[in-house]
């Protein structure tokens, strides 16, 4: 197939179904070819494509199988303590609005409440600070915990951080650092890519196709799955809560959908500010992780707490540790006012080896042009 295009990237210029097979294969046979700028434009063109054609989501399912396929059969996967609801967070990055790291925050307060959280993720693409980037320049040593051993951690400290980077290093090989922009994986990918396994799953997605996102989700196998996506405009696509945007969101728990949770969720941003520059990312990654941990240390009550206290409520009901969302949000509030959650995360990377003094660094005083942010 060197140096003609394949089949399916005229198909998808059409308007005609393509048929899941077509997909599956063409994905496939594009990975196939040698590394290069043709591989790379016609992964490109595939993938946009695809969700520029609605999403359908048997083509979309299609891709993603494709995908997984090239490193499913070395996966292992860990099963948690018997009678442990864990709820497996992630997203799909890629987002319009580049934030502080809400969601490993987030995650931090849930364990905090109650809630076992196994947060998925890897180094920044796109942005300045990914949830890899923010665990290591907090102290912890994850390199050296495997797997098991990071079960029994969350099962201790209610948080475990589960690198997905390596779980497709021969998908990766031609995927990794090429994409900044959501497209047709991003639907579901890293999502599928959890290596414990869990009860239930909150995914981010920046894109409004939540709906489709969680059906798709569904089929591939994910048993109560729960996506979430903000916006701001039609540029400003968010994979986490945001305080005073547009949210949206789908649960689907064993086939069928929950359309409470969109309700609820819209109830509990309403009320909430819009303020974008107190959660838009800092320049310096340390200063990034830095203006999270202030947030979970209780030093900063800026409207950047809200949007830790609304994903987080969102991981407490879903993890079980609170009957509604409503509770979730005054569980979050509270923890965050008295900066419980920085006892769990101190007590996260003392498990993992990690040394607690990069705390102590990270909460020293901003210099006076970098506090700017934190007194919106």
């Amino acid at each position: 197939m060197t140096g003609s295009t394949h089949p399916l990237l005229h198909k998808i210029n059409s308007r005609d179904a393509i048929d899941s097979s077509e997909v599956f294969d063409g994905v496939l046979a594009v990975l196939a070819l040698p590394a290069g700028r043709t591989r790379d434009v016609m992964l490109g063109s595939i993938l946009t494509g695809l969700l520029l054609r609605g999403p359908r989501i048997g083509e979309v399912e299609a891709a993603v199988r494709a995908a997984v396929h090239l490193d499913r059969a070395s996966w292992s996967f860990h099963l948690p303590p018997n009678g442990l609801h864990v709820v497996g967070y992630t997203g799909s990055g890629k987002k319009g609005l580049k934030t502080i790291n809400i969601s490993s925050t987030a995650a931090l307060v849930a364990a905090t409440g109650g809630a076992h959280i196994a947060k998925l993720g890897s180094r920044s693409a796109s942005s300045k600070t990914g949830s890899r980037d923010f665990i290591d320049l907090v102290g912890a040593n994850v390199d050296h915990v495997p797997h098991p051993d990071m079960v029994g951690i969350m099962a201790d400290c209610g948080f475990g951080f589960f690198s997905i980077e390596n779980r497709v290093p021969r998908f990766d090989r031609r995927y990794g650092g090429r994409f900044q922009a959501v497209h047709a994986l991003s639907l579901a990918f890293p999502a599928l890519l959890s290596p414990v396994v869990c009860s239930a799953y909150v995914y981010g997605l920046a894109h409004p196709a939540v709906h489709v996102s969680a059906q798709l989700l569904s089929q591939l196998g994910l048993p109560d799955v729960t996506v979430v996506n903000s916006s701001a405009g039609p540029a400003l696509q968010v994979d986490e809560l945001i305080p005073g945007t547009k949210v949206r969101a789908c649960r689907i728990s064993d086939g069928h959908k929950h359309p409470g949770i969109a309700a609820a969720l819209t109830r509990a941003t309403t009320p909430m500010p819009l303020n974008l520059a107190c959660i838009t990312q800092h320049t310096d990654p340390r200063t990034n992780v830095a203006a999270a941990i202030r947030i979970l240390a209780g030093q900063d009550t800026s409207p950047a707490s809200d949007a830790v206290a609304l994903n987080a409520a969102l991981l407490l009901f879903t993890g079980r540790a609170v009957p509604t969302l409503r509770a979730g949000l005054a569980t979050a509030a509270t923890i965050l006012r008295d900066g419980a959650g920085l006892d769990t995360l101190l007590r996260f990377v003392r498990l993992t080896g990690g040394s607690p003094h990069a705390l102590d660094t990270l909460l020293t005083p901003a210099p006076l042009l970098d506090r700017s942010k934190t007194l919106c």
